[in-house]
């Protein structure tokens, strides 16, 4: 039977919720449309969240009667998980797609099945591509399923679904393994400020920067006499000016109305996330 895991926070390393992949495992077209899917790989920190990931998926198959526990405490049994202190691929080992201190948990939704279906904070579809990326975190509702083949030698193992996704809060970009990384190559460094040098596509989850301002040159007033003093002056009150907090995450600083009205950003995510700087 299939089981649901509790929602849980992850971060998404490796495909797309928009990517549907039409080839096969050799990258060759894949004539079989039923074969066509989406893939994605997130990655949970080890703790308590990836514990009860892990009990769920285990009791799923253990208790199963056609699996059971003699089958998937089998070596070669395809949880479809993976330790990314100890990777399949020991080359992948301490690469932006296998984080240290975290498992990924590895999920197929095939063509038939639909899109994943993707929302923001406000419950709002995310159809802009540009909108998400890889290392960005989501709370994921996906289940799992005993895929029913009789042997290891029979790649028996769980299947493993996503069927929905929330987004949480951005992350670092992960780009393609060997590719240059500007946010990680130049982390700490901080760089000149060109006007105008690029745009961000709209619905993107990064923060607005605010407009660059120019200081006029003072206006030199013509000499004039001041009248005398009357003698009824009264001194006006002190202005009092208005104090506007700013907040500051990732090196963007902004007030609480304009973090608010980022995509994704909700008032809650401010206060934890964000550092009161003025």
């Amino acid at each position: 039977m299939t089981v649901k895991y509790a929602p849980f926070k992850a971060r998404l390393v490796m495909g797309s919720p928009f990517e549907l992949k039409v080839t096969d495992h050799e990258g060759k077209p894949q004539p079989d449309e039923n074969k066509h899917h989406w893939f994605m790989a997130f990655a949970v920190p080890k703790g308590p969240t990836w514990d009860a990931i892990w009990a769920t998926m285990y009791n799923e198959a253990a208790g199963d009667s056609k699996c059971t526990a003699a089958l998937c405490g089998q070596a070669g049994f395809n949880w479809k998980i993976e330790d990314c202190d100890a990777p399949e691929d020991p080359t992948k080992l301490g690469t932006e797609s296998r984080p240290a201190g975290h498992w990924l948990i590895k999920f197929t939704r095939y063509k038939a099945m639909g899109p994943v279906t993707l929302i923001d904070g406000n419950k709002q579809p995310i159809i802009n591509k540009s909108a998400v990326k890889k290392g960005d975190w989501f709370w994921v509702v996906a289940s799992t399923k005993f895929n029913g083949a009789a042997t290891v030698k029979t790649n028996a193992g769980m299947y493993q679904n996503v069927e929905g996704l929330m987004f949480a809060e951005a992350g670092i970009e992960i780009v393609s393994e060997g590719a240059f990384n500007a946010d990680t190559e130049f982390a700490g460094i901080q760089g000149g400020v060109v006007v105008n040098g690029g745009t961000s596509q709209e619905g993107a989850p990064v923060a607005a920067k605010p407009p660059v301002t120019h200081t006029p040159p003072p206006v030199v007033a013509a000499a004039v006499t001041p009248p005398p003093p009357a003698h009824d002056l009264v001194t006006p009150p002190p202005v009092v000016v208005p104090v506007v907090q700013k907040f500051e995450y990732n090196g963007n600083v902004l007030t609480k109305t304009e973090w608010l009205a980022m995509p994704g950003w909700t008032e809650s995510m401010v206060d934890q996330h964000c550092k009161l700087v003025a």
